[in-house]
């Protein structure tokens, strides 16, 4: 996990979705959201289109620029895709900040992966997602 010593009343969650959209009243909208299984095609590639939404809350206390850092690692911990690092705004009065994230990512292989968000280099929240391979249908 990251840290930098400073506590924070910051709190993140992640969702994994087919789409996703943010709205200007401060609502998202989610097609199947969810997402924790890629099933594969045998002989296909492992990929995924759709997108990550990051819902980030926070007080008052918290008023300011933040940073927000988003990763995909494999099971031995090595990032898939570039990490994506942006920076958002908390409102004086403290709210909700909705990042989406629209995506296409080709896993390496079949296997267990997990996208993980972290605000301030603290590790809020993770989302873990396996690709594997598709059962077969066997024709009557």
């Amino acid at each position: 996990m990251l840290t930098s010593g400073k506590e924070t009343s910051l709190k993140a969650i992640l969702i994994l979705s087919d789409a996703a959209s943010s709205h200007p009243d401060g609502t998202f909208s989610l097609l199947r959201g969810g997402i924790s299984e890629i099933n594969v095609p045998k002989n296909r590639p492992a990929a995924f289109k759709g997108a990550l939404v990051a819902r980030i809350t926070a007080s008052a206390a918290e008023a300011g620029v933040h940073e927000v850092k988003v990763r995909c690692i494999n099971q031995d911990g090595g990032s898939i895709i570039p990490d994506v690092t942006a920076q958002f705004n908390v409102p004086d009065n403290g709210g909700v900040v909705h990042i989406v994230m629209e995506m296409a990512i080709l896993f390496p292989s079949l296997g267990k992966y997990e996208f993980s968000i972290a605000v301030d280099k603290h590790e809020m929240d993770t989302w873990p997602i396996e690709a594997k391979l598709a059962k077969e249908v066997k024709a009557k």
